[in-house]
């Protein structure tokens, strides 16, 4: 069997030799149609177009996402987003680099994601979660409203990002360009915490899960807190199945993000009709492997397709490693002392923490093997150089039955078919 999986420096073919059926995951057979961010701009889901809103205020923040949500072409969102306001008048545009907890862009980051966007009259600021305004509101959750300034004093907060599915929101995008984006770090981590229920974490927090998901449920809160007395407008686009920009969704924060998280379940669910003993799975290229905690995105999206006790071999480049802050260190601690894990993330929740914790719990009962030429990394199972090698030790320990690739892990999420709709 061949398995064309990507890389961050290139697409590479890998023969895997094994005895073993391969099962196709099949794309959704409604699918919306593809479109420009000028296409969307002109024609707003419930909202006027952002030409006319521009015109009623006179302090206008756009919001980006960082260099991390590269796979979004930001430059093409951005240059329409100025186009239209421009439409509006002669106003100037603050640009909010919104990367939530990431650390501060560089300035090569900056270029590229603006290029020589911002016109004369525009600033450029880069949001920093340690510093925020505190504003007087509050969620129903306890998650207290904290702004980068300019979007604490803006008149209108537009809002681009992308929407695919989401660990802890359900889907991305939408109200997370302000929180966590644009927002200090104790309502971020208030907001993340409430992943957790009790001592565990929460079932009705992942993938897709909007309804009855506290941190989803919370961010629409802090959203509609923070728009209460502010304009607001969004453009998103949707990736494909294989994390390529496929279609966009604008107009009303709330609608048109709504409306953009159908279309992204119609793009980027994969439906299989039985399980597997064996994932084979890539992550769809840089910036989706660049590290281990961007990896595993690709594990949260097929553990769904696998049999109980099925086996899971990733294929990553983590040419910066295990990632931000003190990932690689809460991972090892996760897989050598799991209930200390906990323990210390409810004490003192960090998002790397929960990703780690959460990742080494959800692999506790399947065999996992990691391919990459970075074997210092720390990891839930075994890390090979070599795919084969990873192959023949985990055929010792899957139990029969089909195979499942998928070459672009982080872009999409695998389901096995309920037996009565097959």
């Amino acid at each position: 069997m061949t398995f064309c999986c990507t890389f961050a420096s290139g697409r590479r073919t890998i023969d895997l030799f094994l005895d073993r059926r391969v099962t196709i995951a099949e794309t959704s057979k409604e699918t919306p149609l593809p479109n420009r961010p000028e296409d969307a701009l002109a024609a707003p889901c419930e909202s006027p177009l952002l030409r006319f809103l521009a015109r009623e205020v006179s302090d206008i923040v756009v919001i980006l996402p960082d260099a991390t949500r590269a796979w979004q072409n930001v430059p093409l969102m951005a240059q329409a987003l100025r186009r239209e306001i421009r439409e509006g008048g002669r106003m100037s545009v603050k640009w909010v680099i919104g990367g939530g907890q990431h650390r501060l862009p560089t300035a090569k980051e900056i270029k590229m994601l603006l290029e020589d966007i911002p016109l004369r009259g525009d600033s450029i600021l880069c949001h920093n979660s340690a510093e925020g305004v505190r504003t007087k509101e509050i969620t129903s959750r306890g998650t207290p409203v904290i702004l980068h300034k300019a979007v604490a004093r803006a008149d209108l907060i537009v809002s681009a990002g992308g929407i695919a599915y989401h660990d802890l929101a359900g889907f991305s995008g939408g109200r997370k360009s302000i929180l966590p984006g644009a927002s200090g770090s104790e309502a971020i981590q208030h907001n993340h915490a409430l992943s957790l229920k009790g001592s565990n974490f929460d079932p009705a927090v992942g993938c897709g899960y909007l309804k009855g998901n506290p941190v989803a449920e919370d961010m629409a809160e802090y959203q509609s807190l923070v728009l209460a007395e502010r304009k607001g407008f969004l453009l998103n686009v949707i990736p494909d199945g294989k994390g390529n920009p496929y279609c966009y969704t604008a107009g009303d924060p709330v609608r048109a993000w709504l409306q953009g998280t159908v279309w992204a379940q119609e793009l980027q669910t994969l439906w299989v009709s039985e399980k597997a003993s064996l994932v084979a799975v890539s992550c769809g290229g840089y910036p989706y492997d660049i590290d281990l905690y961007q990896a595993t995105k690709s594990i949260s999206a097929v553990l769904h397709a696998l049999e109980p006790k099925g086996g899971l071999l990733l294929f990553a480049e983590l040419e910066d490693g295990a990632g931000p802050g003190s990932f690689g260190e809460d991972f090892r601690l996760a897989i050598e002392q799991p209930e200390a894990a906990l323990g210390k993330l409810q004490d003192d929740f960090t998002i790397p923490a929960y990703i780690a914790t959460k990742m080494a719990s959800d692999l506790k009962s399947h065999p996992a093997a990691l391919v990459t030429d970075r074997t210092d990394m720390v990891f839930p199972g075994k890390i090979f150089a070599d795919g084969s090698k990873a192959l023949q030790w985990l055929e010792k320990q899957i139990p029969p039955g089909p195979v499942l690739c998928v070459p672009a892990g982080n872009c999409v999420t695998i389901k096995a078919k309920e037996r009565n709709t097959i």
